[in-house]
């Protein structure tokens, strides 16, 4: 615990270099233009698996088209939110150039092939993933071609029980064997392009053999007025299949119509043996419909790269004036045509209604485990000018089925989110959480492990706070349900809170 609180003393220290710099110029001699920022979270509870420590402080040094970026990053994660180990120190170091269509960039960097079937390299704090390669990257954009060539070693994200609690592991990560590669990109008219990506990468090689593996994909892109249609083909080669398992195939296809007020949407996927080093290098789309309110978003479809196949349809529509329909379905099974995620959902938004924007949602979610029937109501209502009161009511019927893994049951979750505004200064929030789920919490129970209560709540107060339009500081107080937090097919179980939890967001 003393690690604990002399990160936290660290990251104030930065905090606070970084808003005293705030209020001076930000020039150094020779005229360089210096900026930065930093992202804190704190977390105190009663709880032990809910301790946790998080900071990334950015420095940034810039001068004609050069610029020197550093990373200082300390973390004592929860136990159950990522696969990561207690580090401090420099995360990230780069020097890049930037002058017309040319951008050249040697350290730390993220990059996207096509649309992240071959490799998509990416940090999401809230997921607590960062999966950035140290190399060299070099871009260059023109009206009719767009050029990336990259070389360098990707970060691991989730770490094995095998490569956890080693003693002072790397500031920057654990690193995966270095890949090479990149992508080309045709645009002969203005609505019309296409391409190619490759990647060549040791990350699947094995211990006997130094041949790496490759993949490489071709897409193409229309633009039109009507509506727009993407579509990409990959493939990925390994040198022995006996050692690696049978090459890969992946295809993705989007495409959107316009007919006047109506826009229609529809995706299409199939993946096999495509999870790029178990998904750690390629994140293809999920054609699933991604929620953003809390109980729908908690069964999302986790992303199986190596064997999937669905699509999505969606469809909005101006009911009436201030009035907007949205309908969505989505499906995705495995190859061998068992069902792995479905989700029929129907939204309208009305901005128009007793003086208040409302939205009113309802859908039904369904995977290999349960069925879960949801409704969602959000109000919003303009005081004055100054002053806004924001209502959120989530409720979720769960039919869980009986399986070896899972007890058969049903409950419902209730989920009330009550805020107060004055823009853009403050929030103040009540969160409150109800649950009839006998495996909500796993304290006093049954002789079959189930609660002895019926009822299970969770509450707590949340501000928000704007300060100098530099510093964005939440603070929340009480108690908060474990849950599962998904973006994009990847998912986290964000741990249970019973204390408090500050989060600040600085710029310079």
């Amino acid at each position: 615990m003393g690690t604990f609180f002399s990160r936290a003393i660290l990251t104030a220290v930065f905090l606070t270099l970084i808003t005293s710099l705030s209020a001076q110029t930000p020039l150094l001699p020779g005229k360089i233009e210096v900026s930065g920022n930093t992202h804190f979270e704190w977390a105190v509870s009663d709880t032990n698996v809910s301790r946790y420590f998080e900071n990334w402080t950015d420095l940034f040094l810039s001068k004609g088209a050069f610029r020197l970026g550093l990373r200082f990053e300390a973390h004592e994660p929860p136990a159950s939110f990522a696969s990561q180990d207690s580090v401090t120190g420099f995360a990230h170091r780069y020097l890049e150039f930037r002058k017309g269509g040319l951008y050249v960039r040697g350290g730390n960097f993220y990059s996207l092939l096509g649309l992240g079937l071959v490799l998509r390299t990416f940090e999401n704090r809230t997921l607590r993933w960062d999966s950035n390669i140290d190399g060299l990257k070099v871009e260059f954009r023109h009206s009719l071609v767009d050029l990336q060539a990259i070389y360098g070693k990707p970060r691991k994200t989730r770490l094995d029980i095998t490569e956890l609690g080693k003693k002072n592991p790397a500031s920057m990560g654990i690193r995966l064997p270095a890949l090479a590669g990149g992508e080309v990109k045709l645009k002969p008219l203005s609505s019309f392009s296409f391409g190619g990506t490759y990647v060549n990468t040791g990350a699947n090689a094995s211990d006997v053999t130094d041949e790496h593996s490759q993949r490489g994909s071709l897409f193409g892109e229309l633009n039109l007025k009507p509506g727009s249609l993407y579509a990409e083909y990959a493939k990925s080669d390994y040198p022995d299949a006996s050692l690696f398992g049978v090459d890969g195939e992946a295809f993705y296809a989007s495409a959107n119509l316009f007919w006047g007020a109506l826009s229609l949407s529809g995706e299409y996927k199939y993946y096999e043996n495509f999870a790029i080093d178990d998904g750690l290098l390629n994140n293809p789309p999920t054609a699933i419909k991604e929620h953003l309110f809390t109980l729908m978003n908690r069964h999302q479809l986790i992303q199986n790269a190596d064997g999937e196949e669905g699509y999505f349809a969606g469809l909005e529509y101006p009911l009436i004036q201030g009035g907007v329909l949205s309908l969505a379905y989505c499906s995705t099974d495995n190859l061998q045509g068992n069902m792995l995620y479905e989700d029929l959902y129907g939204q309208f938004e009305w901005n128009e209604f007793l003086g208040a924007e409302w939205t009113w949602a309802a859908g039904r979610q369904k995977d290999e485990a349960a069925r879960y029937y949801n409704f969602v109501n959000s109000t919003h209502y303009a005081i004055n000018d100054a002053y806004s009161l924001k209502f959120v009511y989530e409720h979720q019927h769960a039919r869980v089925s009986a399986r070896s893994d899972f007890t058969e049951r049903q409950y419902y979750d209730q989920l009330v989110t009550l805020g107060l505004s004055k823009a853009p200064a403050w929030t103040l929030s009540f969160l409150g959480e109800h649950s009839t789920d006998q495996f909500a919490e796993l304290d006093q129970l049954n002789p079959d492990q189930t609660s002895k209560r019926k009822h299970h709540y969770w509450a707590g107060g949340q501000l928000d706070l704007k300060l100098w339009d530099r510093i964005d500081l939440s603070i929340f107080g009480g108690t908060r349900r474990e849950g599962k937090i998904c973006i994009g097919g990847v998912c986290v179980v964000k741990p249970e809170l019973e204390g408090a939890e500050v989060t600040v967001i600085a710029r310079l």
